[in-house]
Formats: structure tokens, sequence, C-alpha cells
């Protein structure tokens, strides 16, 4: 039996690189967000967070509730979310195999959040494997 398998959003990860230990800015999100990475490697931290809400199913819904936390930093997790010398939004797509293509739009107005906080966008499409239709995303 052919299974249809269609292209879908997996997950919007927030991934930080900082000289300095980003751990107060985990405190600060407290349960918003789930922990990926939290790591320091020849003297460069890594942080890397998702949206720890099962709600969270669409790229503008996911960016909307990281810039609501990022926005409300009071000003010293300010400071260090400025210090990070990369700040970068990583949407994770699966490709899918069959039609309709996936279509998604993040708004001016978001984007416009995201500039001013100074985030990048990032974009991964993994493949579909055919052999045993799984692909090499995670959907945590």
């Amino acid at each position: 039996m052919n299974v249809a398998t269609l292209s879908r959003f997996l997950n919007l990860d927030l991934v930080l690189k900082s000289p300095s230990d980003l751990g107060p800015l985990i405190a600060q999100m407290d349960q918003g967000v789930f922990v990926l990475h939290h790591e320091e490697h020849d003297r460069q931290f890594l942080l890397v967070l998702e949206i720890n809400d099962e709600n969270c199913k669409d790229p503008a819904s996911c960016t909307q509730q990281f810039l609501t936390l990022i926005e409300s930093f009071p000003e010293a997790a300010r400071r260090l979310w400025t210090s990070c010398t990369s700040r970068s939004f990583s949407y994770g797509f699966e490709g899918g195999s069959d039609f309709p293509a996936l279509d998604t739009t993040l708004s001016a107005d978001l984007l416009l959040r995201m500039a001013h906080l100074g985030v990048d966008i990032g974009i991964t499409v993994y493949p579909y494997r055919a052999e045993d239709g799984a692909t090499g995303a995670s959907t945590s």
C-alpha cells in the first residue's frame, strides 16, 4: 500500500551563540521553552530551545510565542541577549513526496519584530526517505 507523504512544518528552534553563559536566559523563559542543547565548546556557549507548547503547530504561532518571551526580557536578560554573537530562528520542515506543496507565510509584523531583535532566519527541509518512510528530522 502506497501512503501519501505530505510536506509539513516540524519545529522551530531558537539557536543562540554567545561568549557568555546563556543559563540566565533559560531561567527567564521559565517553563515556556524546552532546552535541546546547552553547552560550552571552545569558550563559546550554544543554547538551542524550542517552545514548550503542544499547540505550536505552525511557523507563525511558534515565532509569535518566542518573540513574546524575548520581548518581555528585563534589562539584564536583554543585555545577555544583545551580547549573543548569533541569534537565529531555525525552521524545520519535512519535504514530503506528494502534492499539495506546503505553503506558509510569516507576516511583515513578525519579520519586523524579528529584525528589531536581531534574529536571523534559517530553514531546513528534511527529505522524505522512501525506504522506511522516516525522515532525518526529529519532531520533538
